[in-house]
């Protein structure tokens, strides 16, 4: 059966974007149905530059560089690297699900048949932080490097030059098949992965995150009591992250109240009472706006656009008005009457989606599963989160 998605052609930033967003398909609450994916998408790389929903363990930004440069020996081919290389990802992956932390492992079922590499997964940010010597650097351009640069065995890791920071920590001893620590990175592999984030993320959220602990429990940067003490422009960017949350919030609400109508008077009852779940979710919705009356109509929209248009994508101009005309109905929208909310709603799925919108095509209401796109944007939250307290982690191990 031929992949949904062809990306045997594009780019490595290209594959990675592809892949997340397979892999936000694959989650109900997380689905873009309504089109705002390209608005998430700005702010969370301008909170978070170089993560993805993809990454898992902090520890994989040293384990994928050290599966290259234990590939290199003097007179190897570039052919001969790339078939070590892939053998000490599979292998890695295998000694790091015998050493009992599979929390995060890519690979924890398929195990070394796992068809997308963690290198594939960690490239964007290896070349954010300056992990990679040259950040235009793609797979074979690093093989390629290293062929050209081999140096002995026996002297990998040690003051090198080649695709690789020359201050990569030394790779532990017998690597791959032994990776000393699993995901737990040492003091010394802590403050240098520390030092190479904060170059990759100054004047952001995450190059904040990275000096101050945030708590591991926080299920939004918002709620994060580190994160609300950042200033400036990382402060400015993370409200306007928590409005567009809420807001986008409250259209995902309407559409699956929408969604659950329709289901019900189809005489589908597989999924219990959604009417009523979804009314109740989104009264609450309107009393938590009321709540935040102050800051929404204190928002400022020039700025949020202005830095949506800094990043590396552009918002289609059909998704730009329809967030701005989302945010205007957002700030009135009631629940005794939400017509002129529920043909925005429908008029925007369809635009978005076409002959897929579940609200007009029958065959998908009826397999709906309760919620589509039901949950809050956390703009990567649960995956940075664990990113950064990997770090800290080891910045305070004292038992290495």
């Amino acid at each position: 059966m031929p992949s949904l998605v062809a990306w045997l052609d594009a780019s490595s930033e290209d594959q990675r974007r592809m892949r997340e967003i397979v892999n936000l398909f694959s989650e109900r609450d997380s689905r873009d149905e309504l089109g705002f994916g390209q608005v998430r998408d700005a702010l969370s790389d301008s909170l978070f530059p170089g993560t993805s929903t993809l990454l898992t363990r902090a520890r994989y930004m040293l384990l994928i560089p050290w599966c290259f440069t234990a590939a290199q020996s003097t007179g190897r081919s570039a052919d001969d690297i790339s078939d070590a290389v892939t053998a000490n990802e599979r292998n890695l992956i295998l000694a790091l699900r015998k050493g009992g932390d599979d929390r995060g492992l890519l690979g924890r079922v398929a195990g070394a048949n796992l068809k997308t590499l963690p290198s594939s997964v960690y490239w964007a940010a290896l070349r954010k932080y300056g992990i990679l010597s040259a950040p235009s650097m793609d797979r074979q351009d690093a093989i390629a490097f290293d062929s050209a640069s081999s140096v002995s065995d026996g002297e990998i890791g040690n003051d090198r030059i080649g695709a690789w920071s020359p201050t990569l920590p030394v790779a532990p001893r017998g690597f791959p098949a032994e990776s000393a620590g699993n995901f737990d990175l040492s003091p010394s592999e802590a403050n240098w992965l520390r030092d190479r984030m904060a170059e990759g993320s100054e004047g952001t959220l995450l190059g904040h995150l990275v000096e101050y602990r945030p708590e591991a429990a926080s299920i939004s940067p918002w709620d994060d009591p580190t994160s609300r003490e950042a200033t400036g422009a990382p402060q400015q960017v993370l409200q306007h992250a928590k409005l567009f949350s809420f807001a986008a919030h409250g259209a995902a609400l309407l559409y699956n109240l929408m969604l659950a109508e329709q289901y019900e008077s189809a005489g589908y009852n597989q999924i219990v009472a959604p009417v009523d779940r979804y009314s109740d979710r989104l009264r609450e919705w309107q009393q938590e706006r009321d709540l935040l009356a102050d800051e929404l109509n204190s928002w400022d929209r020039t700025d949020f656009w202005t830095n949506i248009d800094a990043g590396s994508g552009s918002v289609a101009s059909r998704s730009r008005m329809f967030v701005n005309d989302w945010l205007d109905a957002s700030l009135v929208l009631d629940t005794h009457d939400l017509s002129g909310g529920r043909d925005m709603i429908r008029s925007r799925e369809r635009q978005h989606k076409g002959a897929q919108s579940r609200l007009t095509n029958q065959k998908l209401l009826q397999s709906w599963q309760g919620a589509s796109g039901a949950g809050r944007l956390a703009f990567r939250w649960p995956q940075v989160n664990q990113i950064l307290t990997d770090l800290h982690d080891g910045l305070e191990r004292t038992d290495a």
